[in-house]
């Protein structure tokens, strides 16, 4: 009876010790250690907005180029993208970076922070540029909006638009079960997707270990646009669902 029960609690420490492995594993494939961007040299004001307008606002690592083919099918014509592996794209980082200058945003990845943040930078082509940044540290929860006058796909214009809003725990926990739904920290890094006109919803997130970025191209439904979209509705903006795009 001994030797059974001796055999059996082996038998689950090999399975724990495998499982915890497997975790780990999975762990250091998709997280993005903030250790690797770090950059002391990067200069920056007190309040971590780069002084450089030529700075990027992501490592190099978070967009690779995204290549498109055209597949005919019988329904019609498919379009099909894939990451080009060990690529950068240089293009979409200096758009995306040049309508985060012109708000004045920080920086999230140069440094370790004792917070926890997310931002959604939302470029609509025709639009005004909007982003949205929701943040938990010793002070609370904290959201920080801002709207430029321009559009997210011609010039960023200044910032028509810059507000705070302090929110309660519940709403954090909601707005984070939203990004476990979405599997942010495990999508495709930088823009999963393209397409001519449209929007760019681009997610950043960061917190003591890792640091993450994302674009999806005109979301309509979906884990990933409800965990936007709810942060669209936390201020007043009011914004027609038709203009969701």
């Amino acid at each position: 009876m001994q030797t059974v029960r001796h055999n059996m609690n082996k038998t689950l420490r090999r399975r724990l010790s495998i499982s915890i492995l497997t975790l780990f594993l999975t762990q250091i494939g998709f997280s993005q250690s903030i250790e690797k961007f770090v950059d002391s040299t990067i200069k920056v004001d007190r309040l971590n907005v780069p002084t450089d307008l030529r700075q990027p606002y992501f490592p190099k690592e978070m967009f690779p180029e995204v290549e498109m083919d055209w597949i005919k099918t019988d329904n019609g014509t498919k379009i099909v993208t894939k990451v080009k592996e060990g690529t950068y794209d240089e293009f979409v980082v200096n758009w995306y970076s040049k309508h985060l200058h012109a708000m004045k945003e920080p920086l999230l990845f140069n440094r370790k922070i004792d917070k926890e943040i997310y931002r959604f930078t939302w470029l609509r082509t025709f639009d005004k540029p909007m982003t949205f940044r929701f943040e938990k540290g010793n002070d609370g929860y904290i959201l920080y909006w801002k709207v430029l006058t321009g559009s997210g796909g011609y010039e960023p214009g200044e910032i028509e638009v810059e507000r705070i809003k302090i929110l309660t725990e519940k709403e954090w926990a909601e707005f984070t079960q939203l990004v476990g739904k979405s599997d942010f920290w495990n999508m495709d890094l930088g823009r999963s997707s393209i397409g001519t006109d449209g929007s760019e919803w681009i997610m950043e997130g960061v917190n003591q270990t890792d640091y993450r970025a994302v674009s999806v191209w005109s979301p309509s439904k979906g884990n990933f646009y409800n965990t936007c979209d709810y942060l669209i509705s936390l201020v007043n903006l009011k914004i027609p669902e038709r203009e969701k795009y």
